[in-house]
């Protein structure tokens, strides 16, 4: 059987979905057919990072030092010479873009060296929650021309494909959905630790534990979260509050949280997130924007049920009234309410919570998220006949 040597690119290895889905599709490749290497940007920024966990499964970080998350002009020319000469040298049977940055200047870089086949996953989108007007409307432009030279591209859900589209990238015989899975296992043994997590977060059985985990960034909407928990901690006095992560909105997230006391926790990077999802009684994703909403399934995988923003690729993940809620973004009061419709009602929660854990975990193994990925694979090697 004829190997196809693989280079994934994405801008930095943070922690979050994209990078995670990454790692793993690495890591989990199919070694008797693809020789697969990993190159990145330098991980930066206060979300914390997953290069420890990339190097101890034994995959070494091939480093582009001008493949940085904003724009650089000069730096952003000298990562595309650059990586094009890799790519050149290296001669990758596929290149395989992850994220926006990366995904522009990988693309180019691999239409430049010749490469046979070019995947692209853009891991979400950036038409909104991230930039003003103009800037979204140039970077569309940007994604319309790498459009061009992408044999393939992988959304997260089928909703993904669909704003894609709408946007005028690619056209629709070029997109695969693709879920983003996660390792059912660590939760199965979270669960079990459930009250030693809840006492260690000073939690007493009879409180109910409402959290979210993510970036600390203005995308993700934590700050409609501190409100809404302001709102439902006045009307449900026994409500408990987490907020797990990091970034640049902290100071101000804990500023807008002082009243709220000892009622709300900032526990900033951990490295525990399963127990954190099995601790809770209620898990809140507040964001403006999301490709797919991956602590989603981490969340059902613990067997929480989830009050959503119904964004991006979320409502493909969450379905409204059986494993969580979903409400509109930027509504604060609605996640008010949704938290507290589930505070005050015990069985709709453990019915929700089991209903996401039977959804999430046949359906959403990394493995299996692998295999797709490499299914499309095979099919660009028919595709292009470059078995012979």
């Amino acid at each position: 059987m004829k190997r196809f040597r693989v280079a994934h690119i994405i801008t930095r290895l943070c922690k979050g979905g994209a990078q995670e889905n990454t790692f793993h599709t690495v890591r989990l490749a199919n070694r008797e057919r693809f020789d697969v290497d990993l190159i990145s940007g330098p991980t930066s920024g206060a979300e914390g990072s997953i290069e420890d966990a990339v190097r101890a499964a034994g995959i070494e970080i091939l480093r582009e030092p001008d493949l940085v998350r904003n724009a650089a002009p000069l730096r952003d020319r000298r990562a595309l010479h650059s990586l094009e000469r890799r790519l050149r040298e290296e001669q990758y049977d596929i290149v395989h873009t992850h994220t926006s940055k990366a995904g522009y200047l990988g693309r180019l870089a691999a239409d430049h060296a010749g490469a046979p086949i070019i995947v692209h996953t853009p891991h979400g989108h950036i038409f909104g929650g991230y930039f003003s007007r103009p800037v979204t409307w140039f970077y569309t432009m940007l994604e319309r021309h790498a459009a061009r030279v992408t044999d393939r591209f992988i959304a997260l859900t089928q909703r993904g494909i669909e704003e894609h589209l709408k946007q005028h990238i690619g056209r629709r015989e070029q997109w695969r959905a693709i879920f983003s899975g996660i390792d059912i296992a660590p939760f199965d043994a979270a669960i079990e630790r459930r009250a030693a997590t809840r006492q260690a977060l000073g939690i007493r059985e009879d409180e109910i534990l409402v959290g979210g985990v993510g970036r600390l960034e203005p995308v993700k909407g934590f700050t409609y979260f501190v409100e809404a928990a302001h709102a439902a901690a006045y009307a449900m006095p026994g409500l408990k509050f987490i907020l797990a992560g990091d970034g640049s909105l902290r100071d101000k997230l804990e500023q807008q949280a002082e009243a709220l006391g000892a009622r709300m926790q900032f526990l900033g990077l951990r490295h525990d997130v399963p127990d954190l999802m099995a601790a809770l009684d209620i898990f809140v994703l507040p964001s403006l924007n999301e490709g797919m909403g991956r602590v989603l399934l981490e969340a059902g995988a613990a067997g929480a049920p989830s009050v959503a923003t119904a964004v991006g690729g979320v409502p493909d993940i969450i379905v409204d009234g059986k494993t969580g809620v979903l409400v509109a973004p930027r509504e604060p009061a609605a996640l008010a309410r949704a938290i507290l419709e589930l505070a005050h009602d015990a069985s709709l929660r453990t019915s929700m919570g089991g209903a996401a854990r039977a959804r999430i975990a046949p359906a959403y193994s990394i493995e299996s998220m692998v295999r797709q990925i490499e299914d499309v694979y095979e099919e660009l090697i028919e595709e292009k006949r470059l078995e012979s």
